[in-house]
């Protein structure tokens, strides 16, 4: 089963955690909001059945297959046309400039546990990308938290998988776990990833110390932390529940200032990988 990314067109960035809570959505939305803010032309796919960037990104609308297509059609039907999945986002009912969306829908588990006798169903995603991945310069997957179908074909994609851990759901047995899937996919030892902090306190001294000493100290890991760290914002919470991007919220929210440099630092980390 062995990883294939596209050589050409969109840099292929995958959101992913084993654990549920650290972050995915807020990563995923922002990102590809300060993507696209720049003028860089960017696709967001929501593979996660919790559809909670369909959620921002589609004016609060959860139950998705009610008004279109979704994601749930690229897995369950080969022949389908990926583009009547692509809608362009929205912040509140005003689209969002050089941003699209594939939207997601809670039937999309029951989906996904129906691809599992398919075969090459590591590819379903690929081979839908092929046809649009040249008219987008970023396309980012916000992934579920575990790992079923749906995520082993984000990784088989990806150019990148980007791990968000927060003080309160890290757990080293559970991204060990993760990284021997990755490894799996590419049937090599993964090591097209990086992890970064979440949710970032600095008051929170002894938690922090506690998590730094397991990152730096775990040898697949260390080299492979991302500078940049989103601090705790209650914006970025306030803007999720209010099913808007942090930008179109609170532009003056000093998180966003956060989001623009991992933006940067991904694009300049990705660049290098593909170059």
């Amino acid at each position: 089963m062995a990883r294939s990314t596209c050589e050409t067109g969109a840099k292929i960035l995958a959101i992913m955690n084993n654990k549920g809570g650290p972050g995915k959505t807020s990563t995923a939305t922002n990102l590809a909001v300060q993507y696209a803010k720049t003028g860089k032309k960017t696709l967001l796919i929501d593979s996660d059945q919790q559809a909670n960037s369909t959620e921002v990104l589609a004016n609060g609308k959860k139950y998705y297959s009610m008004y279109g297509a979704t994601v749930c059609d690229l897995y369950s039907n080969p022949r389908f046309d990926v583009r009547k999945a692509i809608i362009p986002a929205v912040a509140g009912d005003k689209p969002i400039p050089y941003l699209d969306l594939i939207p997601s829908d809670p039937t999309f588990e029951k989906i996904i546990e129906q691809t599992l006798t398919r075969s090459h169903r590591e590819k379903i995603l690929a081979r839908h990308l092929e046809k649009v991945r040249d008219e987008y310069e970023y396309i980012i997957i916000d992934c579920a938290p575990g790992l079923n179908i749906a995520t082993g074909n984000a990784i088989y994609i990806a150019h990148h998988v980007l791990v968000p851990v927060d003080g309160g759901s890290f757990s080293l047995s559970g991204l060990e776990i993760m990284l021997d899937y990755m490894d799996e996919i590419s049937e090599e030892d993964y090591s097209h990833f990086s992890v970064f902090r979440n949710n970032y306190n600095a008051a929170n001294k002894v938690i922090n110390a506690v998590i730094e000493k397991t990152l730096t100290e775990h040898p697949r890991i260390s080299p492979r932390i991302m500078e940049t760290r989103i601090r705790t914002d209650q914006a970025i919470v306030k803007s999720q529940v209010a099913c808007v991007p942090l930008y179109y919220f609170q532009k003056s929210a000093l998180a966003l200032n956060d989001y623009s440099k991992l933006a940067r630092e991904l694009d300049a980390l990705i660049t290098k990988e593909v170059a």
